[in-house]
């Protein structure tokens, strides 16, 4: 017995690829009445509740007296030899006090010029292979093509060598001297 050939059925909405910039077919979502929504809501809720059971208290264990974790303990006294520790020295600058400064009035970094002389300022880092200096600022030609996002952070990271070296101080009192017109805002070239 032969069969009939069989005829393809037509493929669903979703299914068939969109052009670039056509509308998708999206189902329509229609809310008749949100009490009635909330009460299909609150069913579904405690249909998944009703799966989960009571929780029960845990059983408490009962430790004999022999248990040395369990013993009485007595308070220790305070050593005679203990002097009080001198209150360490907080430094005058912070590195969030720094970047305060140095976004202040939407401050990117300082200008070519001075931000070389601020560099002048960083200690080289003492390592096991000998010194490693401190990063260099964008100069020259990368000045020009670098974003002054990436100056903002190149700018922060040598305010953090500065704090890791101990001279923040030093670098924050050239960023409070600096004129204004000496610092390169967002929107500047």
């Amino acid at each position: 017995m032969a069969s009939a050939p069989k005829t393809p059925r037509p493929k669903p909405e979703f299914d068939l690829h969109a052009a670039l910039g056509e509308k998708l077919p999206a189902p329509e979502v229609i809310e008749h009445s949100s009490d009635s929504v909330w009460a299909l809501w609150s069913e579904v809720n405690k249909q998944h509740e009703n799966r989960f059971a009571d929780t029960a208290p845990a059983s408490t264990l009962h430790r004999s007296s022999e248990d040395p974790g369990w013993a009485q303990t007595q308070p220790m006294t305070v050593p005679v030899t203990l002097k009080k520790r001198a209150a360490e020295a907080q430094p005058l600058f912070t590195l969030d006090a720094a970047m305060l400064v140095a976004r202040k009035n939407n401050r990117v970094c300082p200008r070519q010029e001075r931000w070389q002389e601020m560099h002048a300022l960083l200690p080289a880092r003492k390592t096991v292979r000998g010194e490693q200096p401190p990063p260099t600022p964008p100069v020259g030609p990368a000045w020009a093509i670098t974003a002054p996002l990436t100056k903002r952070l190149l700018f922060r990271e040598h305010v953090e060598w500065a704090e890791s070296q101990g001279v923040l101080e030093n670098v924050m009192r050239f960023m409070q001297q600096m004129p204004e017109t000496d610092w390169l805002h967002m929107g500047e070239d």
